[in-house]
């Protein structure tokens, strides 16, 4: 039988995934599924309706689609379920059908012991734990395969970055890296929060397991300075425009870098005072700041100018799922 690790990163603006087999620890599959869901719609023509059936999928006899056809076909200004219970929606539930079904297909659907790891925001990690794995487990249990197994675990987005450092990508422990004899602090900039930890010589200090807004604040200053400069602002062209610095209108190049350099000031502010009050002088003396998550390449210089001891990935968007996937492949060696 086959050892999978999936790891599920539940983005409010892209949903990303890393699986890995015990058989190959070091190969990943990794997808990134935009945040967006709507209810299915009756498609007119035939090579775009079988290009959707790749991205639908039936929740309570309710059929949604997810993904860029979603995000296409539904005309979205905004990222679905910006809001705080949204896991316990249907759209939730689409996105991590959605999820398992283009891992399980990376795999060819085997008869497999699933280790499903994935995160909550630092605030709702104690509230919404169980409730979430609850459901995760519900709603993936009638769709095992014949042979499948499934455990659910579910962490702190804010301890990823964590694993990421102390599990090689073969689910081992790092033998150079001894969390409990070191500090490192965390910062991981998501979509819907910006969640902060500290892990001083291995424990997890409580005071610092807090959120603050996310990359949501950079996406609404953007959309609300395109507007007022008369050009786009569908969901696809704010993500460009906060990704490159520039869009695409009537067939040429915009450059809107200064509306961008504006719309982050204001973000970035945010997370330094709250990196202030989290680490305070202790940020000198820690052994470095982990920083992770989409927003952290928008980010990353203001906050290594401040924390010269700052470290990063070569994905730091994939962080969070990445750690959650390395973990995984350890809790299926150990168990």
């Amino acid at each position: 039988m086959e050892n999978i690790s999936i790891a599920i990163d539940g983005g409010h603006s892209m949903f990303k995934i890393r699986a890995a087999s015990l058989a190959s620890p070091a190969e990943r599959h990794s997808f990134q599924i935009p945040t967006v869901v709507i209810p299915a719609i009756t498609l007119t023509n035939e090579q775009t309706r079988q290009k959707a059936e790749l991205e639908t999928v039936e929740v309570d006899g309710r059929r949604y689609f997810f993904g860029d056809t979603a995000l296409r076909q539904g005309r979205s200004e905004v990222y679905t379920g910006q809001n705080a219970d949204w896991i316990e929606s249907p759209q939730h539930d689409a996105l991590v059908l959605g999820a398992w079904r283009k891992a399980m297909q990376a795999f060819g659907n085997p008869s497999a012991r699933v280790h499903l790891v994935m995160g909550l925001p630092a605030k709702f990690v104690g509230p919404q734990r169980d409730t979430l794995r609850d459901r995760i487990v519900a709603l993936l249990t009638p769709r095992l395969l014949p042979g499948q197994t499934l455990r659910v675990m579910v962490q702190s987005q804010a301890d990823a970055p964590l694993q990421w450092l102390s599990i090689q990508n073969n689910g081992c422990l790092h033998p150079q890296r001894d969390l409990d004899n070191e500090a490192w602090g965390v910062i991981e900039i998501g979509h819907y929060t910006t969640d902060f930890a500290l892990c001083d010589r291995g424990s997890m200090m409580e005071y610092a397991a807090i959120s603050c807004a996310g990359m949501h604040l950079v996406y609404d200053g953007m959309s609300s300075a395109l507007a007022q400069a008369k050009l786009p602002t569908s969901l696809d062209v704010v993500d460009a425009a906060v990704r490159s610095g520039s869009i695409k209108h009537f067939g040429q190049r915009v450059d809107v870098s200064p509306l961008l350099n504006q719309a982050k000031a204001g973000f970035e502010a945010v997370v330094m005072d709250e990196a202030n009050r989290v680490f305070g002088q202790k940020a000198a003396v820690l052994d470095g700041i982990i920083i992770g998550g989409g927003g952290a390449e928008i980010l990353l210089d203001g906050l290594k100018q401040r924390y010269p001891n700052a470290v990063t990935s070569d994905e730091p968007r994939m962080m969070v799922a990445e750690g959650f996937c390395r973990l995984g492949l350890l809790s299926l060696l150990q168990s």
